[in-house]
């Protein structure tokens, strides 16, 4: 497989560039213009994830629609919205809107952003919601973007989580030979 490591030059927590910052970086960095998958270094995803089901919603959604993405999104927990970037979505699993960290009651919306993309455009897209930071509003799409739900994720950034997520494979993972599949 063609795996490349980039590194953003972050030595301490406080001077980190942000997980659209890096994406950018990474596009930029590797002169990306195809379709791409793109897994935060830091999150696991249940068993039920299958990167064939998301690869097949994929393009669904480009036969609908060729200038259409794809992200997957959980439903977090109240207290969590303040955590994650949070999307509000319309009956069709269409995205609205994403806002990044907002209070509880700035939207009724737990659907977190797993940061899982797949699509061309990438850099359209990126430069389209660097260019609403600071964030203190929402991020409107040019183009449709929709949502595959998943059951949830690990986001390994500490200790705690790390026990959490690796009780969680010692107990419930049943097939490991086709995890992901």
């Amino acid at each position: 497989p063609n795996v490349k490591i980039i590194n953003d030059g972050t030595r301490r927590n406080e001077d980190r560039h942000g997980a659209v910052a890096c994406l950018q970086l990474t596009v930029k960095s590797c002169a990306v213009d195809d379709h791409l998958v793109v897994i935060g270094g830091d999150t696991l995803f249940r068993e039920d994830f299958s990167l064939r089901k998301f690869t097949e919603s994929f393009f669904e959604v480009q036969n609908k629609d060729k200038e259409s993405h794809l992200v997957l999104s959980y439903q977090c927990k109240d207290e969590e919205t303040s955590k994650y970037w949070i999307l509000e979505l319309d009956e069709d699993l269409k995205v609205q809107c994403m806002k990044e960290k907002p209070l509880l009651s700035e939207t009724r919306s737990r659907n977190a952003v797993c940061f899982l993309l797949y699509f061309t455009g990438l850099p359209v897209f990126i430069q389209n919601i660097l260019n609403c930071y600071p964030f203190n509003n929402a991020v409107y799409f040019r183009r449709p973007v929709y949502v595959l739900r998943i059951s949830g994720r690990f986001d390994v950034g500490n200790l705690p989580s790390y026990i959490e997520c690796d009780k969680y494979f010692r107990n419930q993972l049943q097939n490991p030979s086709v995890y992901l599949m």
